[in-house]
């Protein structure tokens, strides 16, 4: 490993835009950047991606270098950040996946007319079809508020949104759900007996 004062003039010769001295930087930094986010993340793949991500970040930003802090302190803040955003969205993927998969197995009530119940089943497949052509943060705040019943606040505080971005999230996605519902011909409140 090259000590603090090589490293600090790599990354001043990098800043300045020498390409063989910020290969050299990368080089020396990668397997220490590669280690911190392993540790964050846990699992080696998840790492490499974090240190390719933080690698590529470094070398865009090295002009900002200012050499207040060692590198190596700048390095671990940005891998620091980068494992906690990866994990962020690792968490958010697989939640949503999650809810995908219980959306797909997710059986309608069973109704003792069997036109209603006719009319349950069309009417939950095409929430599961109009679900999946909403933004992401549409999707997620309205299954969680209006399909697993969480209150707003409870929604905002799992995926770590301001509420009002919540409600505002929220109210998009009812209004395109009523308007999609409305064009397929579903009629709210309006079955005639």
């Amino acid at each position: 490993m090259l000590s603090d004062q090589q490293i600090l003039d790599l990354a001043r010769r990098a800043a300045t835009g020498e390409r063989e001295a910020l290969g050299k930087l990368a080089g020396a930094l990668r397997p220490l950047i590669c280690r911190w986010a392993l540790v964050m993340t846990g699992d080696p793949n998840d790492a490499e991606d974090v240190a390719q991500h933080v690698l590529m970040r470094m070398m865009e930003s090295m002009e900002t270098f200012d050499g207040r802090s060692r590198v190596t302190t700048w390095a671990y803040r940005i891998t620091r950040n980068a494992s906690l955003d990866h994990q962020r969205r690792t968490k958010r993927d697989r939640l949503l996946a999650e809810k995908a998969e219980w959306l797909a197995r997710a059986e309608p009530p069973q109704l003792d007319d069997p036109l209603d119940d006719i009319e349950m089943k069309r009417t939950m497949r095409l929430i599961r079809t109009l679900l999946g052509e909403l933004p992401m943060r549409q999707r997620e705040v309205f299954d969680l508020v209006d399909l697993q019943g969480l209150d707003p606040k409870e929604a905002a505080e799992l995926l770590e949104m301001n509420p009002n971005t919540v409600r505002v999230h929220l109210l998009r996605a009812r209004r395109r759900m009523r308007r999609e519902m409305l064009a397929q011909g579903f009629a709210y409140g309006n079955k005639e007996e």
